[in-house]
């Protein structure tokens, strides 16, 4: 245990150290992706306080505080060393994506710097952090002309569409849009490692409101067409079935119960009476499961009363699958 503390110790610093020294000697252009001139000294000794301060809110655990510090002293004056503690203070906070990410660059500059040290270490954190990255891809059911896809604001251009893009755990807002087409806006959330593909569908003729696919166990909304006529109302004729079924099953378990209770209740004088319901036993078993059927289809017949609405509308809708019909109840 001690001497594992001991080698985590003398790694961390080994990074701190290497951060600085990277400074200078780092190729501009490498590590920002775009050509850039070399930083004025002032730029450089307040990147330097930056980085200092960042890897102590990092020794203190402060993740969220630290690596806004290492970025910026990232941006004022690039360097290999500050690069990978920037990417392991994101893979501690949780951003798994974005550590990733830097992480490899990290990897690479490191080798084109001939730091066995730094590249090492970096290899090792990417093994580690393969398995946690969710990952995100885009499938476009129809495009539409000068169709634009946003995933977290970001433009996302069609060759990354359908490409699993590595992304932060957490949510995301996946939006399309195209001139005289309803926007398309869902959020979803992706756990540790997860990996999804969110269909953007066929985008509807509409007026511009963010069309949004409702949640799991939510009720969609009805929208009616631009210019259709007025919803029709009708009655409804589940209803209807239901009223006649109840009416049917009373009318037949009403009867055949009278019947059968009065042989059930004369039964016992039958030998010395002549009434007319005095029968069998299998005549009076019949009666009562015609009186028992009666009664639950009468049952059954009342909860349809209950469940059915008693009129209809039928409201012709656009959807962002095109247009359609809808239908509304009234109780």
């Amino acid at each position: 245990m001690r001497a594992s503390s001991i080698l985590a110790a003398v790694t961390c610093a080994g990074i701190a150290f290497a951060a600085a020294d990277a400074r200078a000697a780092a190729p501009r252009a490498i590590l920002t992706g775009t050509a850039q001139a070399a930083p004025s000294v002032s730029d450089q000794m307040l990147a330097q306080s930056l980085f200092e301060e960042g890897r102590q809110l990092m020794d203190r655990g402060r993740y969220a505080e630290a690596c806004p510090k290492l970025a910026e002293s990232q941006r004022l004056d690039p360097g290999g060393g500050t690069l990978l503690n920037l990417a392991i203070c994101h893979e501690k906070e949780g951003r798994f994506g974005t550590a990733y990410l830097e992480m490899k660059a990290a990897s690479s500059q490191a080798v084109k710097d001939g730091r066995k040290d730094r590249e090492k270490i970096a290899n090792e954190h990417l093994a580690l952090l393969s398995g946690r990255v969710p990952r995100l891809a885009v499938h476009v059911v129809r495009e539409e002309p000068d169709l634009e896809v946003k995933v977290d604001g970001t433009v996302l251009r069609k060759p990354a569409w359908d490409l699993l893009t590595v992304v932060d755990p957490g949510a995301h807002v996946i939006d399309a849009s195209a001139p005289g087409r309803a926007p398309f806006r869902q959020t979803i959330t992706l756990a540790e490692g997860e990996q999804r593909t969110v269909q953007i569908p066929a985008l509807a003729v509409g007026d511009g409101r963010a069309s949004t696919p409702p949640a799991p166990g939510e009720a969609s909304t009805v929208v009616a067409a631009p210019g259709a006529p007025p919803p029709e109302t009708k009655t409804n004729p589940l209803f209807v079935a239901s009223a006649a079924t109840g009416v049917v099953g009373f009318v037949v378990a009403a009867p055949s119960a009278y019947v059968w209770g009065m042989m059930a209740l004369l039964s016992p004088t039958c030998r010395t009476s002549t009434s007319i319901f005095c029968a069998s036993d299998d005549v009076r078993n019949t009666w009562f499961a015609v009186a028992a059927v009666g009664l639950s289809v009468g049952v059954l017949g009342t909860i349809g009363l209950v469940a059915f609405p008693s009129k209809i509308q039928v409201v012709p809708t656009a959807t962002t699958t095109g247009g359609g019909a809808a239908l509304t109840g009234q109780f």
